[in-house]
Parts: C-alpha cells; sequence; structure tokens
C-alpha cells in the first residue's frame, strides 16, 4: 500500500506519461478511434491527484525557504548578542544593545507585497532602541527578545498573516527559537515543524 507522498508523485507521473503517450499514438494513427469514456476520465483523475499533492507539497517549500531565511536572522542577531556580552559582559536588553554591532532593520509592515521595497525599511537601532520586538526585513516575522533570566539571549521569530494590516499572529506559518547562553557560550537555532506561532518555543541552551 502505498502511503508516502513520493510514492504517490512517482506513481501520478508515471500514469501521466503513459496515458499522453496513448493520446499522441492515437493521435498520429488516424485509423484508431477517440479515446474512450474510461480513459477520459482515468486522465483527469490522475490529474487531480497530482494536482492536490503538488500545489501543498510547493506551499511547503515556500514556508521552509522563509523559515530558513528567519533563521539566518536570528543567527546573525545571536552573533551580536556573543559580541555585546564579551565586550560589556552584560545580557542583551534590548534592539539597540545589538545595534552596536549590527543595523537591526525592520520592515515597517507585517506584508511582504511592501517589504520588498526597501524604502519601507526602518532602522530600529535609532529610532527605537529600547524596543524587544520588531519586523523581519522580509515582513514575514516578528522578532520578539525572551529572556526569564539573565542567563541566555532567547529570540524567537514569530510569523505574521499575510492578509492584514494589524499585528496580528497567523497559524499557517513555522517559527524559528533562537538561544545564547552566557554562562556557556553554547547557542542553538531550531526552526519548529508544527505550524502556528504558539508552537515556537523559548529554547535552553
Amino acid at each position: 500500500m502505498l502511503n508516502k507522498q513520493g510514492e504517490w508523485e512517482d506513481l501520478s507521473h508515471m500514469l501521466i506519461v503513459d496515458m499522453t503517450a496513448r493520446v499522441f499514438r492515437k493521435y498520429l494513427n488516424n485509423n484508431q478511434e477517440g479515446f474512450t469514456l474510461v480513459e477520459l476520465i482515468v486522465v483527469v483523475v490522475i490529474i487531480g491527484i497530482s494536482s492536490a499533492i503538488a500545489i501543498p507539497s510547493f506551499q511547503n517549500a515556500s514556508k521552509k525557504a522563509k523559515q530558513k531565511g528567519a533563521a539566518a536572522q536570528i543567527s546573525t542577531y545571536i552573533k551580536a548578542a556573543q559580541a555585546f556580552y564579551s565586550e560589556f559582559g552584560s545580557p542583551v536588553k534590548n534592539a539597540g544593545d545589538l545595534a552596536n554591532y549590527m543595523n537591526v532593520v525592520q520592515c515597517r509592515y507585517h506584508m511582504v507585497t511592501y517589504c520588498k521595497n526597501t524604502n519601507n525599511q526602518q532602522d530600529i537601532g535609532v529610532d527605537y532602541p529600547s524596543t524587544k520586538a520588531w519586523n523581519s526585513t522580509s515582513g514575514m516575522y516578528t522578532m520578539t527578545m525572551r529572556s526569564s533570566d539573565n542567563s541566555r539571549f532567547r529570540l524567537n521569530a514569530l510569523p505574521q498573516r499575510q492578509d492584514t494590516w494589524a499585528s496580528t499572529y497567523s497559524s499557517e506559518e513555522y517559527g524559528v527559537s533562537g538561544c545564547f547562553n552566557y554562562n556557556t557560550g553554547a547557542t542553538k537555532v531550531t526552526s519548529w515543524d508544527k505550524l502556528g506561532y504558539r508552537e515556537v518555543k523559548d529554547l535552553n541552551c
């Protein structure tokens, strides 16, 4: 029994190729009659199954790519936190602390369409240095500093909805968490596979 998405994709592709070959053979052979109703139904069903499999796969790949971008940003912020702690010996408190070692830039909006325009980007380190939350440059995530103690720098990328101007979280995107342990120097960045911002957790590192 086929129970893997890849196996279904391979089977559907094979069937489509086979039915397409039959189409061309009948088209080129004028002595043969047209397609039977059964053949046409089979082709339509196979195309429908392939679409049902391919579309979610494409959407998932797109989400994973955005998730990877958020993870890269968190890794950069962690390096800035390491540099800050190495120089001052104190935990990072806000975006202004990180801005000593990098440009903490956000998109002014929560919508990717507007964030493609670099004119909509804002330097948080200059304009809002005391903040602990800001948008990612892509507009897909809100970067939120979360620290329950002075032993760790923790940053979560919470996915944003793309159909509203309001700062509301999405249940359709993947989140990312990052951590830097001031005492041990350990770092960790994890992409959460479960959907929804509520699944984005505070890491221990």
